[in-house]
């Protein structure tokens, strides 16, 4: 058990319908499976015996699907590394916005820990700018400097043996990808904790 981080790449496009309706946020995050959306949006409820004996009949919202390219649902999984990479990257890169913190609430959908958060591309092509530049090196040097009181894990952070170092350059590793994958197709992303 314990906090892990997802992100998935999202056009503005969609980004945009998806805050103007909720619920469609579960299309982005368990793309595969209509039940969570379904149930978010109202959809299939059944009608209470009161509301059926003296009410109107519950008008059925209509069922919303986004139109994703190629390029979009790339999905990054830091695991529990999230809080420790955020740490050593604020070390890295103090002027960079933080990714992990997203623009703003996708409307209060409880897709985990909370509502998930969004990044719209130009926001996510700043991030990107500024992350790309770390390396590994400098990564490395920040665990082995960074204060980790009151970070997720972080006696696991402040330990930086072997495993955490490879751990932590893993999800390094696949952040900067996501990131380049996100900024050469003009893509922002929705986040979620889990």
């Amino acid at each position: 058990m314990g906090i892990c981080f997802l992100s998935y790449t999202v056009s503005d496009g969609n980004l945009s319908e998806i805050l103007a309706d909720p619920a469609l946020v579960w299309r982005v995050v368990e793309p595969d499976d209509d039940t969570a959306y379904l149930h978010e949006a109202g959809i299939g409820r059944p009608q209470s015996l009161l509301s059926k004996l003296f009410g109107k009949p519950r008008p059925v919202p209509p069922v919303r699907t986004l139109a994703f390219s190629e390029h979009e649902l790339r999905v990054l999984d830091l695991d529990k590394s999230w809080d420790g990479l955020r740490a050593c990257l604020k070390a890295c890169a103090p002027q960079a916005p933080d990714f992990f913190e997203g623009e703003g609430p996708v409307g209060t959908v409880d897709i985990g820990y909370g509502p998930g958060l969004y990044i719209r591309s130009d926001h996510l092509a700043r991030i990107a700018g500024s992350l790309l530049a770390v390396s590994e090196a400098q990564l490395l040097d920040a665990l082995r400097t960074t204060d980790f009181t009151g970070t997720y894990l972080g006696d696991l952070w402040a330990r930086s043996d072997d495993d955490c170092r490879d751990y932590l350059l893993h999800n390094f590793r696949d952040l900067q990808a996501f990131l380049r994958h996100a900024a050469r197709h003009s893509l922002g992303a929705v986040l979620r904790f889990t």
